[in-house]
């Protein structure tokens, strides 16, 4: 099974011992989608820069705190066999506003 664009999975915290949830910003004409997926880190700390997470801003599951916040600027790789689950999808404009956040800082400087 592929995860799709938008999907809030539980991975391996990359920082500290325990599982940690990221969005799959990945969309299917990345290569390797399916085996490999690009991700956003979400995190409860609130900051500026960050998209802010609301349950309503969910169309399917659920995560345990709100707001929560996705960080655009904090992307990483995982395989899909280091994804233990699925817990939640975020509607089209979450997925819009962290690709214009990530957009912001990939973009070439002036």
């Amino acid at each position: 099974m592929t995860y799709a664009q938008g999907s809030i999975v539980l991975v391996e915290n990359p920082y500290a011992a325990g599982l940690r949830p990221v969005m799959i910003v990945s969309n299917p004409s990345r290569p390797y989608q399916g085996k490999q997926y690009t991700v956003a880190i979400v995190t409860t700390t609130e900051r500026d820069e960050a998209i802010r997470l609301e349950a309503d801003d969910l169309t399917e599951g659920a995560i345990n705190v709100h707001p929560s916040f996705v960080n655009p600027w904090s992307v990483h790789e995982f395989e899909h066999t280091e994804i233990d689950r699925r817990v939640a999808q975020v509607s089209p404009d979450v997925i819009r506003a962290v690709a214009n956040g990530i957009a912001r800082y990939v973009e070439p400087s002036p």
